[in-house]
């Protein structure tokens, strides 16, 4: 840690970028090659890596020898075994810079993302005071593995809308993506709380929800990273219009497992925010929380009550009938 406080003071760096890795040695040069030729200077990058068996760290230690002035090479000494814990742990170390972005091991960031983003950043944090909690994420072009381009737009694609950040509509659906997020200091510090990690669905939904319920969640609508989709994506975009999608989604018990998880994540979510979400989230929240306790027909009256549904007629078709 001496020597990621000693880069910080040096250069008084705006931004620091949390990269976490595994078994990333195919593309993980391109991704960190994007990250050095941006058009915004003031930024520091952690390469971090979760055990991983090719060369991966190889290639990050020699990032970090070539290019000692721009990146952290962290070592945890842990195994966390999937990107949201790992990533929690980064924000946990590296909280301490003015802004955070996360960035996977896949993808390709346009030129301007850094520049973009900030400025959209900045432009909250004038509208607000400094000790709110802020963030910003973008959409995202949908490229595969050799960078063709599947879709202009993932939120399009996925049919998400990147707008839907109130409270209500973050507890039943995830619409940021977390390889575009950029985050202030005081939303970093609060997202630093312990809590029970298990029963958080993914960090990019977490810290969205804390900057909805306590200050300022945004989107800038337009693609800012090359989202690469191969065979080894975590996560990955789904054609949400497709046949195939649509089938799969009402056939199985995808659905209610899906929805039940987001109980579980609010319940988590309350337990940790308790003391400092207003009052006037609290009630829609517990209700949210609370509804794996409620028979079928509550369950249904709450969501028209509340507005927790999801963006979509078959994904609601499916709250309807699965959830």
């Amino acid at each position: 840690m001496s020597r990621e406080k000693s880069i910080n003071k040096k250069h008084n760096v705006d931004v620091c970028i949390l990269l976490a890795t595994y078994n990333g040695e195919k593309y993980i040069g391109e991704m960190i090659d994007s990250i050095l030729n941006q058009d915004y200077e003031n930024f520091v990058i952690v390469l971090s890596d979760d055990a991983s068996s090719d060369s991966t760290p190889e290639i990050l230690e020699g990032y970090a020898q070539r290019y000692s002035q721009k990146v952290i090479l962290y070592h945890s000494g842990m195994h966390f075994g999937c990107a949201q814990k790992h990533f929690m742990h980064l924000l946990r170390q590296f909280s301490d810079y003015p802004h955070i972005m996360f960035c996977d091991q896949d993808d390709i960031w346009h030129k301007d993302k850094i520049s973009k983003t900030m400025k959209k950043m900045v432009e909250l944090e004038k509208d607000n005071d400094i000790s709110v909690p802020i963030l910003v994420h973008t959409d995202l072009r949908v490229v595969d593995s050799s960078l063709n381009e599947i879709a202009p737009s993932f939120c399009k694609y996925s049919n998400l809308n990147g707008n839907r950040l109130a409270v209500n509509q973050l507890l039943v659906q995830n619409v940021v993506t977390g390889c575009t997020v950029m985050i202030n200091n005081s939303l970093a510090k609060l997202g630093c709380r312990s809590f029970d990690e298990d029963q958080m669905l993914m960090h990019d939904w977490w810290l969205a929800l804390l900057a909805a319920t306590c200050g300022v969640a945004a989107f800038l609508d337009e693609p800012t990273i090359d989202y690469r989709q191969h065979a080894n994506n975590s996560v990955g975009a789904k054609n949400a219009k497709s046949l195939r999608y649509i089938v799969n989604k009402l056939k199985t018990a995808q659905v209610a497992n899906s929805l039940q998880d987001t109980f579980k994540n609010a319940q988590t979510f309350l337990k940790c925010y308790h003391d400092i979400i207003p009052q006037k989230y609290i009630y829609e929240i517990n209700a949210y929380a609370n509804m794996e306790n409620k028979n079928a027909l509550i369950r249904k009256f709450d969501y028209i009550r509340y507005g927790f549904w999801k963006k979509g007629l078959i994904r609601k078709i499916g709250q309807i009938l699965l959830g």
